[in-house]
């Protein structure tokens, strides 16, 4: 093998193999890219789920709010018609047993307002816990994604110094030879 052969092998070797590298880089910088790109869309996923979740919060409120009228609506219709009942029984409403009876009733009535109070404002507390949730999973997808494109960043910038360390390498053997 002549010297001319050896150095056109140690040139396309070294090209090669350089070429091989930097292909690799390229790659790396497109992974890191995607897992970056996938991170934000995950992200915005989450920030949706988190809109939905506060939405359904607020929903709850309103109906709980709409329970407790129309309960108290109820209760008032009962307690007028018991007293209409008394009073066409001869009883005064307003006194005695009769006032002893619409006092717990309405007592009652009270308690189970509370707690349908309680129980909209729990579940509204939940679901918007729930965003929160969403909120900071979203960060964390995005928060992930940019450590990924970095891990990436940083292997690529690895394979375009072993590109140049391969071209001054072989280089180097070139000079050798000739």
């Amino acid at each position: 093998m002549g010297i001319e052969t050896a150095i056109i092998l140690a040139a396309a070797g070294t090209a090669i193999s350089a070429a091989g590298s930097m292909q690799a880089a390229k790659g790396m910088k497109a992974a890191g890219k995607q897992a970056l790109s996938t991170a934000e869309y995950n992200k915005k996923i989450r920030d949706r789920n988190a809109r939905v979740a506060d939405q359904e919060a607020d929903l709850r409120e309103r109906v709980g709010g709409r329970e407790e009228r129309e309960f108290r609506e109820d209760v008032g219709k009962l307690q007028a018609t018991a007293g209409t009942a008394y009073r066409k029984g001869g009883v005064m409403a307003g006194t005695g047993t009769p006032l002893t009876v619409m006092m717990a009733s309405a007592n009652e009535a009270e308690e189970d307002v509370q707690t349908l109070k309680l129980q909209a404002s729990t579940d509204a507390g939940r679901m918007r816990a729930q965003g929160v949730n969403q909120r900071l999973a979203g960060q964390l997808a995005l928060l992930e994604g940019r450590s990924q494109k970095m891990a990436y960043d940083i292997q690529a910038r690895a394979k375009q110094f072993e590109a140049l360390t391969t071209v001054v390498q072989g280089g180097s053997r070139i000079a050798q030879i000739a």
